[in-house]
């Protein structure tokens, strides 16, 4: 191959990777692990959402998701359909 040809195949754009974003959402009284597993089958079942993890001793569920298919308030009233109350996020860039 020759240099213009190696060039041109440089040139072409690749395919935009979907946007990620990552929200951590304090809950009250997550206990246990089954606690925990009921809030993250709850935000996984949503489009968008990529990963959840629960760290059951800080409260805390990590959550990433793709802002263009669901928003925070989504995912909070999810989690708050469990029994559990969501009183705060902070939002992280990918």
């Amino acid at each position: 191959m020759n240099s213009e040809t190696d060039k041109s195949r440089h040139d072409v754009p690749e395919e935009k990777k979907a946007e990620k974003a990552r929200v951590v959402v304090s809950v009250k009284e997550i206990s246990c692990t089954v606690c925990a597993q009921a809030i993250e089958k709850q935000v996984k079942k949503m489009n968008g959402i990529e990963d959840v993890r629960t760290a059951i001793m800080l409260n805390k569920v990590f959550i990433d998701y793709d802002p263009k298919k669901v928003d925070l308030a989504a995912i909070r009233k999810a989690i708050d359909r469990t029994g559990f109350k969501s009183y705060m996020t902070v939002e992280e860039n990918g």
